[in-house]
């Protein structure tokens, strides 16, 4: 049989293991190998299924090719990084014919399949119609590369252009 004093001595030690444990864990999480990677892409629509009127409930697809931007000799090139997809389900959507006013509040999963792997976001974004839109933007998953990817960002909606600064942290 354990003594109460021994065995005051083995709770004491586990309970600063495990108090310790997360300490640890953090630490370890600190490296260099764990830096935020920052991702701007531009991409330009190539296919959008959305409906000509819209109303709440509705869905439609959005495909992208998507691009890099480089400076070369002064000036900015767009360079081939990969595609992507939008899905989105129009939450609320306001008509109104005599201001000639229409919003559309849509929640949308984007998926971007890039060289190093995708990058899966979600937001949720209100615009009115020709109008350029910026807003923040979750990313929520990845594969290859970003297969532990999580962060946030911003998504601009500029009519078939759409531009994503993004903080990856892996």
């Amino acid at each position: 049989m354990i003594r109460s004093a021994v065995r005051g001595v083995a709770v004491t030690a586990l309970t600063t293991t495990l108090a310790l444990l997360p300490t640890l864990a953090h630490a370890e999480g600190k490296d260099k190998d764990n830096d935020i990677e920052r991702l701007e892409l531009t991409g330009i629509t190539k296919l959008d299924t959305s409906p000509w009127r819209l109303v709440a409930g509705d869905s439609w697809t959005t495909h992208l090719a998507l691009y890099t931007t480089e400076k070369k000799a002064g000036k900015k090139q767009l360079r081939y990084a990969g595609d992507g997809e939008s899905e989105c389900n129009a939450i609320r959507v306001n008509t109104e014919l005599l201001t000639n006013h229409k919003w559309l509040t849509a929640q949308c999963t984007r998926v971007l399949r890039l060289k190093k792997g995708t990058l899966t976001l979600s937001d949720m974004i209100t615009y009115y119609s020709h109008k350029r839109v910026t807003a923040k933007t979750a990313i929520i998953g990845g594969t290859g590369h970003y297969r532990s990817a999580y962060g946030d960002g911003y998504i601009t909606l500029d009519g078939r252009h759409v531009h994503l600064e993004l903080n990856v942290d892996e």
